[in-house]
């Protein structure tokens, strides 16, 4: 019996945080296992980073090819772990896939391509972003943390979607329109309009209690850099930052559900 196994894509850093928000992916996707079917051993189930690891991407998807293949499996899935699609899940993790394909085609020509002549060893899945159940999730993270404090006082909260940003020509629209179904407006860490412009835009209507929603799959370094830019805010009016929108429970099922 030919089995399918599955390895998760996520930007990665030199920060350890990433690596280690890795691992917790792998092993919520492992937990899974027996919902998406029972092909999905654990053996069968690793992750890699396109960033700060020692291998490239194509190396730690050659590495866990070379591991699994040989068993039973007959197709390695890639699940990338983006919000936004961005040059990383367009171009840059298709790139890595392809070299890592050619060597194992090369590697494993005897072996694989004798059995599965007309299929590729790897299978590359829509990002998680692309789910629809994206826009609702939002909402619902917005609203749990708007309720509190429209239960005491009346006054009209604004809300901010902040994104990282792509100077691409059409490439934040898709966060304009989820700020949109959320009530919000959108903010870019990279590209203007950015946290401390549309902060001030709100201001300027008269809002003085503003909810921050970082658009990140993980809490690290941006998120860090994001708390600081709004420390300036908190003397005069209520601002908060909230938590990252999705669980890695989220994540993962989200990611699981599209294969």
């Amino acid at each position: 019996m030919n089995a399918t196994a599955l390895f998760l894509v996520t930007h990665g850093s030199s920060d350890r945080r990433s690596w280690l928000a890795l691992q917790n992916f792998v092993a919520v996707a492992r937990s899974r296992k027996n919902k998406y079917g029972d092909d999905y051993d654990n053996r069968y189930i690793s992750g890699g980073c396109l960033e700060g690891q020692e291998l490239n991407l194509s190396q730690q998807l050659e590495q866990f090819a070379t591991e699994v293949i040989p068993d039973r499996v007959s197709e390695i899935v890639i699940l990338p772990l983006f919000l936004l699609e961005g040059v990383h899940v367009s171009e840059d993790i298709p790139e890595q896939v392809a070299i890592a394909e050619s060597k194992l085609t090369d590697k494993l020509a005897e072996k694989f391509t004798a059995q599965f002549p007309d299929r590729s060893i790897f299978r590359i899945m829509p990002h998680v972003g692309t789910d629809k159940e994206i826009p609702s999730l939002l909402l619902q993270h917005f609203e749990k943390y708007s309720e509190k404090s429209e239960k005491s006082n009346s006054e009209p909260q604004g809300r901010i979607l902040i994104a990282h940003g792509s100077r691409r020509l059409g490439a934040n629209q898709v966060v304009e329109d989820l700020a949109m179904r959320s009530q919000a407006i959108a903010a870019y860490w990279g590209v203007e309009p950015k946290i401390e412009t549309q902060v001030e835009n709100l201001l300027a209507q008269g809002i003085s209690k503003i909810n921050v929603l970082p658009y990140f799959l993980t809490e690290g370094g941006i998120t860090e850099a994001i708390a600081n830019k709004l420390k300036p805010y908190r003397d005069h009016i209520q601002i908060q930052q909230l938590p990252v929108p999705l669980s890695n429970e989220q994540i993962v099922d989200l990611a699981l559900k599209l294969i």
